[in-house]
């Protein structure tokens, strides 16, 4: 699902009531407070990415959060995120395995 643009609350809460999850459901599905959750549909707070993921697991979509930041390391992060929400678990263990080994040393790679 794209939501480019638009507010993730309001995606949220149209995800949840198409699916016909109330918002006490959803509490005790994510373990997420019913009033944490009406602050996020209603765009009062943002989901720290814990809770954005047991949302996303419960309402079952995958969304990317794009960053769209200026900076190298920001386009970076941008793209390896979506590289790791399209890969399998063993695929994400291996290459987080491969930055880890390469961050180590970097100093002999440049």
């Amino acid at each position: 699902m794209r939501a480019d643009c638009v507010n993730i609350g309001e995606t949220i809460r149209e995800l949840r009531i198409a699916r016909n999850i109330s918002r006490e459901q959803m509490s005790e599905m994510t373990g997420i407070s019913r009033s944490h959750l009406e602050k996020i549909e209603s765009g009062v707070r943002r989901p720290g990415i814990d809770a954005y993921y047991k949302i996303m697991d419960v309402l079952g979509v995958e969304m990317v959060l794009k960053n769209e930041g200026k900076s190298v390391q920001e386009r970076c992060a941008a793209r390896a995120q979506e590289i790791f929400m399209n890969s399998t678990e063993r695929q994400a263990a291996f290459m987080i395995h491969v930055l880890e080994s390469m961050a180590e040393r970097i100093d002999t790679l440049t």
